[in-house]
């Protein structure tokens, strides 16, 4: 992912989980850049603003406390494997361990004056597919350059979504990106 950054470029870190990456991606875009880490769990937005504070001056850094998706409004999240787990994701309100999150479409927040990303990155346990449905004008926008998706097939056959993956990417595909697996389960999407 880092040799797509380029000093001064926006970021976008859907599913930042507590800001491993966010933070590498601060350094990579410099103190030009800016890193925007999207995160719906309560306990790993406190980690994420927790890192941003103890970090030095560099690239400008938001955290923004919600779930990218297909849609704006309101939803759960699974917390089944712990408050900080990577493997939290969008639930029903059925699940004993879910908590109330907000969601919102790429396109509503660049539409609200969030920055265009040159790069984003998806990590979002199986609602890949979701995020990237919320995106139209963001993946229309020349200034972005590329892609980043960890594909959660495992989820998305426990959801009944075992075509997502092909979908994802021939979504990204009609919009002039080249994908390139780079392991089993991650992709990365340039143009």
């Amino acid at each position: 992912m880092l040799s797509c950054i380029r000093p001064g470029d926006c970021i976008w870190d859907v599913g930042a989980n507590v800001g491993f990456y966010s933070e590498l991606f601060a350094l990579a875009v410099g103190p030009s850049g800016k890193v925007v880490s999207f995160e719906p769990s309560p306990a790993c937005v406190a980690a994420l603003e927790g890192r941003l504070r103890d970090r030095s001056a560099g690239a400008s850094w938001a955290v923004v406390p919600m779930a990218l998706s297909n849609a704006d409004g309101d939803a759960w999240l699974s917390l089944g494997d712990g408050d900080t787990a990577p493997s939290n994701h969008l639930a029903n309100g059925d699940d004993m361990s879910a908590v109330p999150v907000k969601t919102a479409r790429g396109d509503s927040l660049l539409a609200q004056g969030y920055g265009p990303p040159a790069v984003i990155k998806i990590d979002v346990e199986g609602f890949e597919g979701e995020v990237l449905d919320g995106m139209s004008s963001v993946l229309a926008d020349p200034s972005l350059r590329a892609v980043c998706v960890e594909v959660h097939f495992s989820q998305l056959d426990g959801r009944g979504k075992p075509n997502e993956p092909t979908r994802i990417a021939e979504l990204l595909q009609a919009r002039e990106f080249s994908l390139k697996w780079v392991d089993r389960s991650h992709f990365i999407a340039r143009r």
